[in-house]
C-alpha cells in the first residue's frame, strides 16, 4: 500500500517538473510577431521578382506569403503601398530541380525542387527593415508519373507546394525574430 502511494507520489512529482520545464522554456505553439510593433497592422505583399527561368513562381510564392500573413489574424493585407504599415518585398533567385532517382529506363522517377529568395519586411513609415534575409531556400521532392505528359502539372503542383512550405517557414522566422 505505501509503495503505491509512494510511486503515485513520484509519477505526480514527475508529470509537475515535466509541466514546469516546458512552460519554463518559452515554448509558445506559433510565433504570433510579439515583437514587432503594435502600431503595425496592415501589410503590403509586393509582386516578386522573379529571376529564375520558370514563369508564374513568383505568383505561387506572392500568395503563399498573403495566406501567411492572413492566417496569423494580427495582420490585415491591403492591396496598395499607401494603405499599409509595412510591406513585403522578395526576389526568386533560383528554381532548380534535380533527379533523385530513375526508372529502369533513364527517365526520373524523384525529383527535388530547390528554391532560393531573398525577402524585406520593411516599415513603411521609417523605411526600417523589421526583417530581411538574402538567402531564403526551401526543397520539396516529388514523384514524376511514367507518363511524361504530366510532368508540367506535377511540377507546378510541387513549386505551389515549395512555394507554401518555404512561405510558412520564412514566416515563423520573422515573426520569432530570427
Amino acid at each position: 500500500m505505501k509503495q503505491k502511494i509512494i510511486k503515485s507520489l513520484i509519477r505526480a512529482v514527475l508529470l509537475c517538473c515535466f509541466f514546469a520545464i516546458i512552460i519554463g522554456c518559452g515554448y509558445a505553439f506559433a510565433p504570433q510577431g510579439d515583437y514587432i510593433d503594435k502600431r503595425i497592422q496592415k501589410i503590403y505583399v509586393g509582386q516578386f521578382d522573379n529571376k529564375t527561368a520558370q514563369a508564374e513562381v513568383e505568383n505561387y510564392v506572392r500568395s503563399a506569403f498573403i495566406d501567411q500573413f492572413i492566417l496569423t489574424r494580427r495582420f490585415k493585407i491591403v492591396e496598395s503601398v499607401e494603405l499599409a504599415d509595412a510591406t513585403i518585398k522578395g526576389s526568386i533567385l533560383n528554381l532548380s530541380t534535380a533527379p533523385l532517382s530513375y526508372r529502369s529506363t533513364t527517365i526520373a522517377a524523384e525529383e527535388r525542387a530547390t528554391m532560393t529568395l531573398e525577402l524585406t519586411f520593411r516599415e513603411k513609415e521609417s523605411g526600417k527593415d523589421i526583417w530581411k534575409s538574402q538567402s531564403i531556400s526551401g526543397t520539396v521532392d516529388y514523384t514524376i508519373a511514367s507518363d511524361i505528359n504530366t510532368l508540367p502539372a506535377t511540377r507546378k503542383a510541387a513549386f505551389i507546394k515549395l512555394a507554401n512550405d518555404t512561405a510558412e517557414k520564412t514566416f515563423n522566422q520573422m515573426m520569432s525574430g530570427f
